[in-house]
């Protein structure tokens, strides 16, 4: 199910926007289960808040290149992990680098759902208020246990265990989260990248102001799902109330039309879907089929029996020129090879061309470290296209056209001799 992105500034309030959605995704599976607009046999969908950070990977690791690398694999992992057709993922974090967006968008996009980004649009000047809140909460924070600590020498246990301060969950306080360094929140703000609208990966966005009460839940839903928002669908009155107002004033024909034409209505409204997005995965998405095993082993086998052919045939006729005169074809030296059609072809200008008249000389047209570093420069090129993922790949290879794909390559080479 849907990934949804949040993006913002360090300290605009991403965590309490994230228990906001993941609140109000709750709610509405609620209140579409129980006006049986979802059918009680579906499964819910769960929701899974994924944060950045944790007791491992503390806000400081913005401070190296290295940890924040670290800690944001660490939130890609979980969030993929995470991510099913049962499932909400609420992906908690700046995420303040448009390629990391692009990684995001391109995994939701592989595992055919749909996602978002929610960009918690707070200003500059709030969000150093509230790190600066963070920053007096932690050393007040800091001194109530250094005074607690001291006073407490002397005093008994039985003293020491009275709660001193209110820890309910009904405390004013309810801000928990860690304040940055003043220096590392503004190079962190410096440094973001915010969404945009032109870019396909950041689409849906939804923007949330820091004076708004709540994400638009209901555009979120929509866009995600496919079905539409309780909030959005139109409450219809009872039609047989309807039908006793039209008794009233109108004949007895009529009011059978306008029943029908109501009742139809009805329905109609009552039935009105949205379909959900289509994921149309690409190249660049979709995941590869996995190549048979045995392929590039047969492709190496079939490449080295052609090369050890071409070794025989110049054991036996070192020279061109004896070559030349032997072979049946005027134009140049054929040389029958075995899993392919076509035979090795050597144009005559060419093999008279080379600096020497021995085929495997060093200076030769047939060297064997030049068939190997041709044999080696071909199965590089085409050893993805060969095997099970051929039939994937537009312009694949077969198994079996492994041997006349080489040869072809070798033909070229050697009619490209002397810029020919």
């Amino acid at each position: 199910m849907p990934l949804i992105i949040l993006s913002g500034y360090p300290c605009s309030g991403l965590s309490y926007r994230a228990q906001q959605l993941a609140s109000l995704l709750e709610a509405t599976q609620d209140e579409l289960f129980n006006s049986g607009a979802i059918p009680a046999s579906r499964p819910r969908y769960k929701v899974h808040i994924v944060p950045t950070h944790d007791a491992s990977h503390p806000r400081t690791v913005y401070d190296n290149a290295r940890t924040e690398k670290e800690a944001r694999g660490v939130a890609y992992t979980r969030a993929k992990r995470a991510l099913g057709r049962d499932s909400f993922v609420i992906l908690d974090g700046m995420n303040y680098i448009k390629g990391y967006r692009y990684q995001l968008w391109c995994e939701a996009k592989a595992l055919g759902t749909t996602s978002c980004v929610v960009h918690v649009g707070s200003p500059v000047d709030q969000c150093v208020a509230n790190n600066e809140a963070r920053i007096r909460r932690r050393d007040a924070q800091r001194e109530k246990v250094a005074e607690e600590n001291t006073a407490s020498q002397g005093i008994s246990p039985e003293t020491q265990s009275t709660p001193t301060s209110d820890t309910s969950p009904n405390s004013e306080d309810e801000d928990t989260e860690e304040p940055y360094p003043p220096d590392l929140l503004n190079n962190l703000i410096f440094r973001y990248e915010e969404p945009s609208t032109h870019s396909r990966w950041d689409k849906p966005l939804y923007t949330v102001p820091w004076s708004d009460r709540e994400p638009p839940i209901a555009e979120i839903w929509t866009a995600l799902t496919g079905l539409p928002h309780p909030s959005t669908t139109p409450t219809l009155p009872d039609p047989s109330a309807q039908v006793a107002a039209l008794t009233n004033t109108l004949a007895a024909s009529t009011l059978a039309d306008t029943a029908s034409i109501g009742t139809s209505a009805t329905a109609s409204a009552r039935t009105r879907t949205i379909n959900r997005p289509r994921i149309k995965p690409h190249q660049a998405t979709v995941q590869p089929t996995a190549t048979d095993s045995s392929a590039l082993y047969s492709m190496e086998k079939c490449t080295s029996s052609i090369v050890a052919a071409i070794r025989t045939f110049t054991l036996a006729t070192p020279s061109a020129e004896s070559a030349l005169a032997q072979s049946p074809d005027p134009r140049g030296i054929a040389i029958p090879v075995p899993d392919a059609a076509a035979p090795i072809f050597v144009p005559a200008h060419v093999a008279t061309a080379a600096a020497s008249d021995e085929l495997a000389a060093a200076g030769g047209i047939l060297a064997l470290p030049r068939l190997q570093r041709l044999r080696r420069q071909w199965i590089g090129l085409n050893r993805a296209y060969v095997g099970s993922h051929a039939s994937a790949v537009k312009g694949g290879l077969a198994p079996a056209q492994v041997g006349d794909a080489f040869v072809r390559f070798l033909n070229a080479e050697f009619a490209g001799e002397n810029g020919l």
